[in-house]
């Protein structure tokens, strides 16, 4: 016969009488003691771990007794951590209030009687019961229960029912104020954001429409829209890791600002949310109460910049960042540089005072272009205002800013090379024919049987331009110069021959050097051609490109440069308004500034326009 445990569960009745007698048999040589409902035994007792011990048959008629938690059990007025037991001897075993009682059964069996000990172990049952000698705790429930609900229900409901102009709202007895517009639409769907009853509004909530991670993003914008919301929802990211965002927060000065901040925290209401900040239903003062108060939730600033910064080091050790409690403190630039290009390009941050030089793949002195003496400025003079030009070249000559003014185009080398470094290689029928731009294999595709020309009416060569003379007039030929000194791809690119093969380095400028900054070249103190009339600089005062002769240097100002004007103190940031960190860095998007009030995004027009033209009928 297989081993097994005969269980008796004794339980006495809360009003005396007969106990109540609970058998089963355990077919299993190992079973599990403690609090926890997913053990064998069970023993409903604080004084017992969830999982407490294990006992096991260890022979024939014996059985051993083992804790696992660490805490000991009684056996003969001693506390141990482990029993060998002879189950003839009939043992007793205790934990905590309850007792274990161990006799032989049949072959190998055993049986264990569990009685509840009505001792200094066992509380006494008028504790857990609802029944007491002056007000009993239902009586009490009843009459609050009760309360709660003459006062919050049924009174409003009279006033709404039998009033023409009722005082009292009965949604207002539940709610604080009104939403944001931003928010509105939701006003009657409140699981929208409190989806757990009594439980403050997590941020799984609210990046359900805000969530601006690659994955999250399409759905989070297709949420805002099944809801019914009038434009595109704002898109946010953490500013950081959330769990050291949690360690990096401070708690704010004063003993019952911390007493505040921890209560809330013991109370299941951190501080560390969305809605922690972004505050929802605050009510106006002095305003109708229904009014929405503003475009979007109310801003409260918990923790500012410097709180969090000044001393981030002492609450993470591993940070790479420098402790800034103000700008004497800013460390200086580290722009990204691109060490290795190609395909998978490898970037790294590199301090600008040990002049970095990052690979780019192109050949172009800055300073051989804007001489205002030089060769080039005379082949601008001559191709003349019709072509552009007409005048000594200047940043803005290649420079051309975007749609938005804040930053500028990507270069391109037809639309702002093209007119001096000629791409012709052949005329065919009075026509010259150029090499296609940007991939080699097309280049040597196009040279491949084709005779070359150099291209007639012009005085003065342009760079780049290929000569009969130069080699052979067959493909081979044109192939070989094109790529040699003198030829369209030579001057400009990194050129590298592995015998009759040619290897040219992948071309890769940089947009933003600071991707954690959000410097805006629309800014007209931030200059620009002709900005210096205005009190602003221009282009030569930050990017000293006049004095480059590589195109791998890094031509962006350092920190002092910006200091110029953003080295303000505290108090002069206060008083300004509009010069602190966020100038230069959001929290929600650490390389954007953040945005000011008053400007709607692009996004939220496009969408309530949108809206409009489909109420219209359009």
């Amino acid at each position: 016969m297989a081993q097994e445990f005969h269980l008796k569960l004794i339980t006495q009745r809360a009003g005396g009488g007969d106990p109540i007698v609970r058998e089963r048999t355990v077919e299993k040589p190992e079973l599990s003691i403690g609090r926890a409902s997913a053990n064998d035994i069970v023993l409903a007792d604080l004084s017992v771990d969830p999982t407490h011990a294990r006992m096991r048959f260890s022979g024939p008629g014996r059985i051993s007794i083992e804790s696992v938690s660490g805490l000991p059990f009684d056996l003969g007025g001693r506390q141990v951590q482990g029993a060998e037991l002879n189950v003839a001897s009939r043992p007793v075993v205790r934990f905590g209030a309850y007792t274990l009682a161990f006799e032989p059964a049949d072959d190998d069996s055993a049986g264990v009687t569990v009685v509840r000990d009505d001792d200094e172990h066992h509380a006494s049952p008028s504790v857990f019961s609802l029944q007491a000698k002056v007000f009993g705790r239902r009586n009490m429930a009843w009459v609050l229960g009760s309360g709660i609900f003459l006062l919050c229900l049924a009174f409003p409901m009279i006033f709404v029912l039998f009033m023409s102009n009722p005082k009292i709202h009965p949604d207002e007895q539940w709610s604080t104020g009104p939403l944001s517009k931003a928010h509105a639409f939701m006003a009657k769907d409140c699981k929208s954001c409190h989806t757990n009853a009594f439980v403050a509004v997590r941020d799984e909530a609210c990046l359900t429409c805000h969530a601006a991670a690659p994955d999250k993003a399409p759905m989070a914008l297709a949420t805002a829209k099944r809801l019914g919301s009038p434009f595109e929802p704002r898109l946010v990211a953490e500013h950081a890791p959330h769990a050291d965002l949690v360690k990096s927060t401070p708690l704010p000065p004063g003993l019952g600002a911390k007493v505040n901040v921890l209560v809330q925290r013991a109370f299941n209401h951190p501080t560390d949310r969305c809605a922690s900040c972004h505050i929802e239903h605050t009510p106006a003062k002095g305003g109708p109460p229904s009014a929405p108060l503003s475009d979007k939730p109310k801003l409260v600033v918990v923790q500012d910049c410097e709180s969090c910064h000044s001393e981030l080091k002492m609450r993470l050790p591993k940070t790479g960042l420098i402790d800034t409690p103000d700008w004497s403190k800013h460390p200086g630039f580290r722009p990204l540089v691109m060490t290795e290009p190609g395909s998978a390009p490898k970037f790294q941050r590199v301090a600008l005072d040990t002049a970095p030089q990052e690979r780019n793949g192109l050949n172009f002195p800055h300073r051989l272009h804007l001489d205002p003496l030089g060769g080039v400025a005379r082949q601008a003079i001559g191709l003349g205002k019709a072509a552009g030009y007409g005048a000594a070249l200047e940043c803005a000559s290649c420079h051309r800013r975007d749609a938005t003014g804040k930053t500028f185009l990507p270069i391109e080398m037809e639309r702002d090379c093209g007119d001096c470094h000629s791409l012709a290689f052949a005329r065919v029928g009075g026509e010259l024919r150029n090499l296609p731009h940007g991939d080699v294999n097309k280049v040597i595709a196009t040279l491949a049987g084709r005779s070359v020309a150099a291209p007639a009416g012009t005085d003065r060569a342009r760079p780049g331009t290929i000569r009969p003379s130069a080699f052979a007039a067959s493909g081979a030929g044109a192939y070989r110069a094109t790529f040699s000194r003198g030829g369209a791809c030579y001057d400009c690119h990194t050129v590298t021959w592995a015998g009759d093969t040619v290897q040219l380095a992948p071309v890769s400028l940089a947009s933003r050097y600071l991707p954690r900054g959000a410097f805006d070249h629309g800014v007209p103190e931030h200059g620009g051609p002709g900005e210096s009339k205005k009190g602003g600089f221009e282009c030569a005062d930050c990017h000293r490109a006049q004095t480059s002769d590589k195109s791998g240097d890094v031509l962006i100002p350092d920190l002092a440069k910006c200091g110029a004007c953003h080295g303000k103190t505290t108090a002069q940031i206060a008083a300004a308004d509009d010069a602190d960190c966020t100038t230069c860095h959001s929290f929600h998007k650490p390389g954007q500034a953040t945005p000011k009030p008053g400007h709607p995004p692009l996004e939220t027009l496009r969408w309530t326009e949108a809206l409009a033209r489909r109420a219209a009928g359009a």
